[in-house]
């Protein structure tokens, strides 16, 4: 069975980085989210490129800022899916401690009764992107809809990101982290470890250079066990993420992803950085 002839659709946004050929083989709906720079307002991933956005970053006059898409965009993309023949909908975002998504997601849904379930990951990238994966694949499979939406859950249990943040001043910036105290000068200095665990983005080691902190990335990795789907993750560093890939790629028997992650993201962590999403078995 294939979703075209299934009663049930999956829907995203584009903070969990899912390539476009993915979604399209999937017939995952993916909602953009909005980027300003400089006044002007982009369609994350449609009206500018990612690797165009981390390009610009450094010489904006004024910093980036995101925003979740309007209820009205959300109702849309539902009512186009019910009238294609859908009947249900599982709508799977980021962690709802993290974005106003949910929230919105939660007003459009209202609209059409119990029709749309929306689902908090609890996860940002590709920690998103996996549950919405492995969803759609149950879709796929002609599961029924409690079935697809225990395997989000499933997986949502067994999602997990880590990421190295190479420059704290955007991370500083943004104020969406509470435990991020340091002074001006280290801003420069200082290399983070950071992990996205239950909604949360949590601070793990830091380091005064790269080379240690991406050191203690592998090494993070290397204590995951019976992984199942694995990604790195990148803000504008391709060569950085290459490097990383070398490191990890035979952890997985699954092929890799490599993105270059959501402006969404981007805008509070800035260039440079890298990171890991990973599944793991039960």
């Amino acid at each position: 069975m294939t979703t075209e002839n299934s009663p049930f659709a999956i829907v995203t946004d584009s903070t969990a980085d899912i390539p476009i050929d993915t979604a399209e083989s999937l017939n995952i709906s993916v909602i953009p989210a909005v980027l300003t720079l400089d006044g002007e307002t982009y369609l994350d991933g449609l009206d500018i490129s990612r690797a165009e956005f981390y390009q610009r970053m450094p010489d904006l006059r004024t910093p980036p800022t995101t925003a979740v898409p309007s209820v009205l965009v959300f109702e849309e993309t539902y009512q186009r899916l019910f009238e294609s023949g859908v009947e249900r909908i599982l709508s799977i975002h980021l962690s709802s401690y993290l974005s106003g998504m949910v929230n919105t997601a939660k007003q459009a849904a209202h609209n059409f009764d119990d029709r749309v379930k929306v689902f908090d990951s609890s996860q940002l990238s590709l920690g998103v992107g996996f549950q919405a994966i492995e969803a759609a694949q149950s879709v796929m499979k002609g599961l029924v809809f409690d079935q697809v939406v225990s395997t989000a859950k499933r997986f949502r249990e067994r999602a997990y990101v880590v990421a190295l943040i190479d420059r704290l001043e955007y991370m500083r910036r943004s104020g969406r982290v509470t435990w991020l105290r340091a002074n001006i000068g280290d801003f420069l200095q200082i290399k983070q470890l950071v992990e996205v665990k239950d909604g949360l983005v949590n601070a793990l080691t830091r380091t005064r250079t790269y080379t240690k902190a991406f050191e203690q990335l592998i090494s993070i990795a290397s204590t995951w066990k019976n992984i199942e789907r694995l990604a790195v993750l990148h803000s504008g560093a391709p060569e950085r993420a290459e490097e990383l890939t070398e490191q990890v790629v035979g952890m997985c028997p699954n092929p890799l992803m490599i993105v270059d992650i959501t402006t969404t993201i981007g805008v509070h962590v800035g260039p440079g950085c890298v990171g890991l999403a990973v599944i793991t078995h039960d």
